[in-house]
């Protein structure tokens, strides 16, 4: 697969003069090499094409200068197609007129800027962690993009556009959709496979990833999704990517599988096939081989992925897989060429299936989406094939899932604590996603799915809070959402109660006590003073909290969505 980035070229016409010319009218002034490199990029980070630069530092090795100062910002670099200059004036005062190509216009830049706005809000819900935010614009990404073979696209306005470019345009929609939701990303210039190529760096939590989305994206277009080079670290990158010498980049060096296991991240571990460092998904021989198999094909995958002991033969392999045609349903299967996994320990076995019936859709049939914690909930999953309909519940792949929170086995869910749910089916390719919120018995006083009429609005697990039976709603005290301690707080199965010897505010949720004294500054978690911006107070014989610091302090994130004019919780 040959990639390319736009090579930049750089047409230089220096004229020096001993006359005197007019350079006090210019706007933009530089005094030595620094300031000119930063004028300059700042200057084409907003596409202007032709501007003046008075210069009065020194001329020496100018035009290296000049040269190099696009290489050192690799998205400018990505950005520029050709670069000119002339200079005129005397050797203490000079002016420089720049003329500037860029890959697309600023009213184009405009456009693409805008288009991301808008997919970001279909893709990214403000639930999502950066985790999930990255893999949902990888996703987008690789889905909606073809590799432009003509090596003539190389923006990522024309594959917002045009659904095309080289990778050049790529590792830029990368970039921007990333910036826009405040994730740290990067463009990392090189060569893969011996060709110029252009990547991108990520930061999640601490650590950095490498990540091609170019090469996620499989030739010729299948409409799939590879995760080969989804947040790498360098030693993985570089078995076939070079970067640039003159970057200077992050270290990579934490394993994505590693940290996923650390974060219990199970359901991205499996998305993105990184669960085949699981031992459940090892084979240290034939055996252990047939067993995976077996359990895996009762889900009917489109495609099972095991890691194999480079010891096993391949007749045992031959073998495993044929036995697979015991099951009826299956038509045909084929196998990807052996690799060796990121250990180097192992092979890495696909196998791709094809079935002699497929569902239309995926149907359930849970009776509503919001619960009492004490409910057990009894479901089927269903497979329609037509006008038939098919009972596929003891053979459904269910996504991991927060078993600290709930647990679901043979049809059954059952809940251990509040919270709002994402339970993700698949079979055969298809899949089918239920949400359901779970409270306890108090929080159904409180919880509607209908958006009050009010100026400031809560929402808590995906229901809003309706506060008509206190009589007290939510207010903005300088800058600070004040809520009815009880009302918010009971939803979160927190324990609430007010302390009137010590006119406090007391909550207990896991383990952590928060006291609040009212009219106060200060309140106490775990008997550890903390600072507020706004102190509690009684308003209405409420007890009125700062939101954020309450949320924040049970661990929960609090965000304001400005749009809905409503504070989300989860």
């Amino acid at each position: 697969m040959r990639k390319s980035i736009l090579t930049l070229v750089l047409s230089t016409a220096i004229i020096t003069s001993v006359a005197t010319c007019n350079v006090f009218g210019a706007d933009l002034t530089a005094s030595n090499f620094n300031e000119l490199e930063n004028v300059l990029l700042e200057q084409m980070s907003r596409y202007n094409q032709d501007f003046e630069i008075r210069y009065t530092g020194s001329l020496d090795n100018i035009e290296e200068i000049l040269k190099g100062s696009v290489n050192k910002d690799p998205y400018i670099n990505s950005n520029v197609k050709s670069m000119g200059w002339k200079i005129t004036g005397t050797s203490k005062v000079s002016n420089i007129d720049f003329d500037v190509d860029y890959i697309i216009t600023s009213s184009k830049r405009a456009e693409a800027d805008k288009k991301i706005k808008s997919i970001l809000t279909d893709i990214i819900s403000p639930y999502m962690n950066d985790h999930e935010k990255t893999k949902a614009v990888h996703d987008y990404i690789v889905l909606n993009s073809k590799y432009d073979k003509t090596m003539q696209l190389y923006s990522d306005y024309d594959l917002l556009t045009q659904g095309t470019s080289v990778c050049n345009g790529y590792a830029l929609l990368t970039y921007n959709m990333l910036k826009e939701l405040n994730i740290p990303v990067k463009l990392v210039t090189g060569t893969g496979n011996g060709e110029l190529h252009i990547w991108n760096m990520v930061k999640l939590g601490d650590y950095w990833f490498h990540l091609d989305t170019t090469w996620n994206d499989p030739l010729p277009d299948s409409n799939m999704i590879s995760y080969n080079y989804y947040m790498l670290t360098d030693k993985e990158i570089l078995k076939d990517h070079k970067i640039d010498g003159t970057l200077e980049l992050p270290k990579a060096n934490k394993s994505y599988y590693e940290y996923l296991k650390e974060l219990s991240l199970n359901k991205i571990l499996m998305e993105t096939g990184l669960d085949i460092y699981n031992d459940v998904n090892t084979a240290k021989n034939e055996n252990e081989l047939l067993k995976i198999l077996d359990y895996k094909i009762n889900h009917r995958p489109l495609k099972i992925s095991v890691r194999i002991n480079k010891e096993i033969p391949q007749d045992s392999l031959n073998n495993a897989m044929s036995r697979l045609f015991k099951y009826d349903y299956i038509s045909e299967i084929s196998y990807g060429q052996l690799n060796s996994d990121s250990t180097g320990e192992y092979y890495i076995l696909n196998l791709y299936f094809k079935y002699k019936e497929t569902p239309d859709i995926l149907n359930t049939d849970f009776a509503n989406k919001v619960y009492n914690t004490a409910t057990t909930v009894n479901f089927n999953v269903y497979a329609m094939y037509g006008n038939k309909k098919t009972n596929i519940t003891d053979s459904i792949l269910i996504y991991p899932y927060d078993s600290e929170s709930i647990n679901i086995y043979n049809g059954t869910l059952t809940f251990k604590k509040p919270g709002n749910y994402s339970i993700q089916f698949e079979y055969q390719g298809l899949q089918k996603t239920v949400t359901v919120t779970a409270l306890n018995s108090g929080a159904f006083e409180y919880i509607t799915d209908k958006k009050p009429n009010k100026p400031v609005n809560v929402k808590v697990y995906d229901q809003y809070i309706d506060f008509s039976s206190i009589n007290q709603w939510p207010f903005i005290e300088n800058g600070r959402t004040m809520v009815p301690l009880r009302a918010v707080f009971e939803v979160m199965n927190c324990k609430v109660r007010w302390d009137a010897d010590n006119s406090s505010a007391v909550v207990e949720y896991e383990g952590k006590k928060i006291i609040i004294p009212a009219n106060s500054n200060t309140a106490f978690i775990n008997d550890k003073a903390s600072m507020l911006d706004v102190p509690a107070k009684l308003v209405n014989d409420r007890v009125m909290v700062p939101l954020r610091f309450i949320g924040e302090a049970i661990d929960k994130k609090v965000i304001w969505d400005d749009a809905d004019k409503t504070v989300l919780i989860y």
